[in-house]
């Protein structure tokens, strides 16, 4: 955004580059981004059969927001940066905070309205199944784009018996034709397990972000 307004021609430059392609967005907190990321994104590309997986660093988690080791947005950027460079069909984006939304399905709506000929897929983990009916307007979501579901360690049968999973239960398809189903549809994909955390990594190396939020 440019004070504080969008900057309608960069979005222009980014509707062109992706016109006709089939793009998953990947949202989260990046917080930080993990080897755990990229399996899952190179998963969805051979499995999905998409053009690129967008990193899509949220802004803000209304989940996660008042969380002591939260990393500041830039930091976290650059870490779903450097996972991008592994491989040519990843990108991080901000694209949230060029939009100016904060939750997802304003996200998708405006990427609908702003890259119509994108087709876009919404890409989450099963750990986000419990809790996706509490999402801020989770219904206009899943009747926005079609939603392909990651199996997590440890979350996968709470997952499928989760509210979500049961209230849309003839909407799940099977994964290969997941991005030729009109939403609402979704897809419950299974991966060799990778374990990778980033609550495991910010434990390991120490980190913590309050200081430096504090100070700004």
């Amino acid at each position: 955004m440019i004070g504080g307004r969008r900057d309608t021609n960069a979005l222009r430059r980014m509707a062109a580059r992706w016109r006709g392609r089939r793009v998953g967005l990947y949202g989260g907190s990046y917080n930080p981004g993990h080897a755990g990321h990229v399996h899952v994104a190179l998963t969805a590309l051979r499995r999905l059969s998409l053009d690129a997986v967008w990193f899509m660093v949220s802004p803000g988690n209304p989940f996660k927001d008042a969380a002591p080791d939260m990393a500041p947005f830039d930091a976290r950027l650059e870490s779903a940066r450097e996972l991008a460079d592994l491989h040519p069909k990843l990108v991080a984006t901000d694209i949230e905070q060029q939009l100016g939304t904060r939750f997802t399905a304003e996200t998708a709506m405006q990427l609908r309205r702003h890259m119509p000929t994108t087709q876009f897929l919404w890409m989450m983990g099963a750990d986000n199944m419990r809790s996706f009916h509490r999402w801020t307007k989770a219904e206009q979501l899943i009747h926005t784009l079609p939603i392909a579901i990651f199996d997590r360690p440890l979350y996968s049968r709470v997952g499928l018996a989760s509210r979500f999973a049961t209230r849309y239960r003839r909407a799940r398809v099977e994964t290969p034709m997941l991005p030729k189903t009109c939403p609402p549809a979704w897809s419950f994909i299974t991966l060799p397990r990778h374990w990778a955390s980033a609550t495991e990594i910010r434990r390991q190396q120490g980190l913590s972000w309050a200081g430096e939020e504090d100070a700004v």
